[in-house]
């Protein structure tokens, strides 16, 4: 944002303040300058007024003009100057470079312009060393003070000025005005802001329910006030002019650029309706406001859409020239809060006009009375008639109030500061501020226009900003925060476990970008955002979309690795994903390619893992789990090697063995993949039991079976018998020859144990016993 000293002295006193300690002042307070000059118009540039204007009795597009250069009304010195601007004419104030003036790259001198003596030269603002304006010379008005004729136009503040711009920091949303900026200088100042002067209405003026209706039928989260005038088009004040062409904005539309500037100044979003929408013709204008086809609030009128709140505001085209006529105009005034524009923006993937979202999305000023007070102020002008009263609808919550507590500030900041200097910050800040009955404690509610301001750590950061981080004194780092325990620390001490556990397994830890290729995405099976909910402005086109796996991060690096030489590479990575409603889940991944152990005395060859290998890893890393037969639809997998994980009955990911087709195309041995849902993982807390006494005793029990039948089904059924005396089992070996056909032999390590005796043979035989029998019926086994 670029503010000039001369437009912010109409708020804010500013005679004993140099340029200097504005410059650090801006800096302290967070406004941090990011470039300043001071700009003086040359010396020997006068006001001027142009007395007569003839055309050039030999160039068509050359005037020559007398002006006035000094003295007073009949008593004029003047000047004869040619001069080719179009809009130089009798009876306006110019300014006048006079002989010997040093212009940029020029020094005026008497010169015969086409056979007529000119001496000197009416000025343009360019031609001044200031922004350009308009087309043709500068003309003078009493914006910028007195004109007094043969006045250096360097004594007037706005042809003698500074230039700030300043950086806001995207939470600062109120500092994207003049009234903003004035308003935290005057704390640190302690200056008082000067009040505005609100536009005179007539007392005969007619109502604005004679003219404008507004109609709401839907319930809504824009807040809008509107006020209506009759007004003649009319060049605006040059000190506007000025500061819009500083900005970049000026769009030499009368309408359009007191829009601007009104925005500007107070940080109200501000738009108008002009007649070419609203005719009167003998019956009130009504407005409507409604959501429109991708659910924005719009206003309407007879159902064609003029403006959407927030977004874009009312399009026209801009007259070539000023009319007499007076014009009926209807003015809004808008408010929606940051959080719901930008949301709905990003869900609709709606086009915005820039400069009014990037105001609405990082909050807007929403006091809409003063914002309307200054537009109506600068365009009512002599002639013009404005409407009392306004009308609209205004739904803005007031802010929670934050208790402070004195002395904990005070600890936050380094300083205690005496209770009035709190309070007065905080007043000249715009908070409300209430006394509690304990002096130690005081009550402030955040103004409106401060939408970042939620909790005290923020009201103290606001305090530091005045008081002035460099008057802290140094003291050593103290800890205010008490130790607590909470479910983040929790979560996170349980990630790094993990981590831990899984580096202590032979893992190493990978960190990815969150952003995704879409289209790999989805050639590979996986899910993807809805087209609704994707990226608006992706950083690259390969990292075009979030990310629902980390599998394809964790294949890349692979391969990456493998180029490089290692044929041995485990890496794992714990990170966010993304489903196709955008929702976020944590994600555990592990992938292993190639060699467990490169080629090292004593294994020279390496040491090479299998799938059930791999899967003895994962165990050591989350615990205990199962495995089931999983058919997937993503196309990284084997579809013989993948299995769905569980653990403690629920299913919590999935382990597979990379498609030969796949590991083929990128060049790699062996590979094995495993990705978790985070957060369906536990740390299970150690449980104390009584452990047995007596003698634990083995048994292995061999069955043929039909090779269809998955062991899964085996345990589950074993399990449902829940034998006291077995107090474990697991899958020994499997044999399979041509002579078993289609069927193969399983067999199963039982441990048996008692608590209250020595088991004995019978015991041991009756246990193993309902266990065949058991599987007999339920499967057709038969003893090896």
């Amino acid at each position: 944002m670029i503010f000039t000293r001369s437009i912010l002295s109409h708020i804010l006193p500013l005679k004993n303040i140099t340029s200097a300690m504005m410059y650090s002042t801006l800096n302290k307070i967070g406004l941090e300058v990011e470039s300043f000059c001071a700009v003086v118009a040359p010396k020997r540039v006068v006001v001027g007024k142009i007395l007569e204007c003839q055309k050039h009795p030999d160039a068509t597009k050359l005037n020559v003009t007398q002006v006035a250069i000094s003295g007073t009304e009949g008593s004029y010195e003047t000047r004869q100057i040619v001069c080719g601007a179009s809009n130089a004419r009798e009876g306006i104030y110019v300014a006048v470079a006079l002989e010997g003036a040093e212009l940029p790259g020029i020094t005026i001198k008497k010169a015969m312009l086409r056979g007529v003596e000119s001496c000197g030269m009416l000025c343009s603002t360019a031609e001044l060393g200031f922004p350009k304006v308009n087309d043709g010379i500068v003309e003078l008005d009493s914006s910028i003070g007195e004109l007094v004729i043969g006045k250096e136009i360097s004594e007037y503040p706005v042809f003698n000025d500074e230039i700030y711009e300043i950086s806001i920091t995207p939470n600062r949303g109120d500092c994207m005005s003049l009234m903003g900026v004035a308003r935290d200088l005057s704390v640190a100042f302690d200056l008082e802001l000067k009040p505005l002067n609100p536009p005179k209405v007539s007392d005969n003026a007619p109502g604005i329910g004679r003219v404008l209706q507004i109609v709401a039928n839907d319930k809504h989260d824009a807040s809008l006030l509107f006020q209506a005038m009759e007004i003649k088009p009319s060049a605006l004040p040059l000190c506007v002019n000025l500061l819009l062409a500083h900005n970049g904005i000026l769009e030499n539309s009368w309408l359009k650029d007191a829009l601007s500037f009104s925005t500007l100044f107070s940080g109200v979003i501000l738009n108008a309706y002009p007649q070419s929408f609203c005719q009167l013709d003998g019956q009130k204008v009504v407005l409507t406001l409604k959501k429109d086809e991708r659910g924005l609030e719009s206003i309407y009128h007879e159902n064609e859409k003029l403006s959407t709140i927030g977004v874009e505001l009312c399009a026209y085209e801009s007259k070539e020239s000023l009319v007499k006529e007076k014009e009926f105009i209807v003015l809004e005034a808008s408010y929606i809060a940051p959080e719901i524009i930008a949301q709905k923006v990003m869900e609709t993937k709606t086009k915005v006009d820039l400069k009014v979202f990037q105001r609405t999305s990082r909050g807007s000023c929403p006091d809409l009375k003063v914002g309307l007070s200054v537009l109506s102020g600068l365009l009512l002008g002599e002639e013009g008639v404005l409407y009392t009263d306004t009308q609209g609808f205004i739904e803005i919550p007031p802010k929670d109030p934050i208790t402070i507590d004195l002395e904990l500030m005070g600890r936050i900041i380094g300083v205690c500061l005496e209770k009035l200097k709190v309070i007065n910050i905080l007043k000249g800040l715009g908070f409300g501020v209430e006394i509690a009955s304990d002096e130690n404690f005081i009550i402030a509610e955040p103004p409106l226009f401060r939408h970042d301001i939620v909790s005290a750590q923020d009201v103290a950061e606001e305090i530091i900003r005045f008081y002035g981080i460099d008057n802290v004194p140094s003291a050593p780092l103290v800890f205010v925060q008490n130790h607590q325990s909470d479910d983040a620390l929790r979560e996170y001490y349980f990630k790094r476990k993990i981590a831990q556990k899984a580096i202590g397994v032979g893992f190493n830890e990978a960190v990815h970008f969150v952003f995704e290729d879409r289209e790999k995405l989805q050639s590979c099976g996986f899910e993807v955002l809805e087209d609704t909910l994707d990226l608006l402005n992706p950083i690259t086109q390969d990292l075009n979309t979030l990310r629902s796996t980390l599998l394809l991060g964790l294949l890349r690096a692979v391969v990456h690795n493998c180029n490089n030489g290692f044929n041995a590479v485990s890496l794992f990575e714990m990170g966010a994903v993304y489903d196709k409603k955008r929702e976020q889940r944590a994600s555990l991944g592990f992938i292993q390619s190639g060699l467990l152990c490169e080629e090292r005395y004593p294994n020279a060859k390496g040491i090479r893992e299998g799938y059930f290998g791999f899967c003895d890893r994962i165990a050591r890393v989350i615990g205990e789990f199962s495995l089931e037969p999983l058919e997937s639809k993503i196309k990284l997998f084997h579809s013989g090697q993948c299995a769905k994980v569980l653990q403690n009955g629920k299913e919590v990911g999935v382990i597979a063995t990379l498609h030969p087709q796949f590991a083929s195309e990128f060049g790699l041995d062996e590979t094995y993949l495993c990705e978790l849902d985070l957060d369906l993982l536990t740390e299970a807390i150690p449980q104390v039991q009584m452990y047995s006494k007596f003698q634990k005793a083995q048994r292995d029990l061999s069955v043929v079976l039909d090779k269809k039948i998955p062991y899964y089904e085996i345990r589950k059924c074993i399990e449902s018998l829940k034998v006291p005396s077995i107090v474990g089992f697991y899958p020994l070996d499997i044999y399979e020859d041509s002579t078993l056909q289609d069927k193969m032999s399983l067999t199963i390590r039982f441990a048996l144990q008692s608590d209250v005796k020595t088991l004995e043979e019978k015991d041991i035989n009756a246990a193993l016993e309902v266990v065949l029998e058991e599987l007999k019926n339920s499967f057709g086994v038969e003893l090896r």
